[in-house]
């Protein structure tokens, strides 16, 4: 009998040793994750900021458009465009969640509902890419392209964000003439801002789904992780 017992002490002993091993190993996943979903949504904020700033530069310049458009300055246009094509898309970081995903790990965390959801980070970061994608070749490959014979685009001044970044100098404007009120007066350059701002719309709609899955994410991880 003593030894049967001896037995299943040991058996206990064991199995609690190793409960305690895959505990650790969850808890270590899950402050990765918790870390990661806190700088993506850091990331994302400020993408969705910057995307706000775009959609009402377009918004600012639809207002100053029309047949019979005066109301407005060339610098004001160029600023105007600056701020509407320099938004920012969203680049999180998927490491750690495509490393928790491939290797297995996603088995070892007890939270169903959190299993669920890490599960879905690919999709939908594929779903944002797609409109990502669009709203980018609009504005590079089409928007762009139709003011580069319209506009100096080398009066569109660089965002101030993005000077403070890089400490380079400021480019020097052009002193080529160019016909501003052709451009204002254009349904066609109505037609592309209006597309871009639609784009715009669709991403910021986006980045909102994805900021409320990574805060209800983030609170169901402090609650799984220990104090």
């Amino acid at each position: 009998i003593l030894v049967v017992i001896g037995i299943l002490i040991a058996l206990q002993i064991n199995t609690w040793n190793e409960e305690q091993i895959e505990k650790r190993k969850e808890q270590s996943i899950l402050i990765g994750l918790h870390e990661t979903f806190l700088h993506n949504l850091e990331n994302l904020n400020y993408v969705i900021a910057t995307s706000h700033e775009a959609f009402d530069s377009s918004k600012t310049l639809l207002s100053l458009m029309g047949p019979d458009a005066s109301d407005y300055t060339n610098n004001q246009v160029d600023s105007l465009v600056s701020l509407m094509i320099n938004y920012s898309t969203y680049d999180p970081s998927v490491g750690a969640v495509e490393d928790v995903i491939n290797s297995g790990k996603l088995n070892i965390i007890q939270n169903k509902e959190l299993k669920s959801n890490i599960s879905d980070w690919s999709g939908m970061l594929d779903d944002t890419k797609k409109d990502i994608d669009i709203a980018n070749n609009h504005s590079f490959n089409i928007l762009v392209v139709f003011l580069n014979d319209k506009i100096n685009l080398k009066n569109v001044p660089v965002p101030q964000r993005i000077v403070d970044q890089t400490q380079l100098n400021i480019i020097e404007p052009s002193h080529f003439p160019a016909n501003y009120e052709v451009l204002m007066r254009s349904k066609e350059f109505e037609n592309l801002v209006d597309f871009h701002a639609l784009n715009i719309i669709y991403l910021i709609s986006e980045y909102l789904k994805i900021k409320g899955y990574l805060e209800h994410n983030i609170s169901l991880l402090e609650s799984e992780i220990d104090a």
